[in-house]
C-alpha cells in the first residue's frame, strides 16, 4: 500500500522522524511531498533550507521511497501519486487539512498522526 505525507521538512528533527515512521507503519511504500522553496517563503515568510537539500536529506532515509516537490496546494501532489493512504498531522484534523476532501472523494484513507513533543522547524530556527 502506498502511503503519502507532506510538509516543509525544513531541517529534519525528531518530530519529523516520528511523523515519517508513523506514516510508514501504515503501509509498505512511503512517498513524501515537500513544499517548494517559493511556497515556504510565501507561507512561512522566511528563507528555507534549499529544496534540493531537503530532498537529499529525506532520500537518505531508507524508509522513504520517493520525494516529490510541489509548489502550491498539496492536492497536486496527491493527484500525482494517488496513494492508498494519506497521513496528516492530527493538529490539522479540525477542518484545516486541505487534502481531506480530495482524499474522501477519491477513496484515499486519511490517517491522523499524533503530535509528539513541541518540535517544529520554525521554533528550532529561532
Amino acid at each position: 500500500m502506498i502511503v503519502t505525507c507532506n510538509g516543509c521538512f525544513d531541517g529534519l528533527h525528531a518530530g519529523h522522524l516520528f511523523y515519517i515512521g508513523y506514516c510508514l507503519a501504515q503501509g509498505s511504500e512511503l512517498v513524501v511531498g515537500i513544499n517548494s522553496d517559493d511556497y515556504i517563503r510565501k507561507i512561512k515568510n522566511r528563507e528555507p533550507i534549499p529544496q534540493e537539500q531537503r530532498v537529499a536529506d529525506l532520500e537518505k532515509l531508507e524508509c522513504v521511497s520517493r520525494v516529490v516537490v510541489f509548489d502550491k496546494d498539496p492536492v497536486e501532489f496527491l493527484k500525482e501519486v494517488m496513494p492508498d493512504i494519506h497521513c496528516c498531522g492530527a493538529e490539522y484534523k479540525s477542518g484545516n487539512c486541505k487534502e481531506e476532501d480530495f482524499c474522501r472523494n477519491n477513496e484515499i484513507e486519511m490517517v491522523w498522526v499524533p503530535r509528539v513533543g513541541d518540535w517544529s522547524s520554525t521554533s528550532l530556527r529561532g
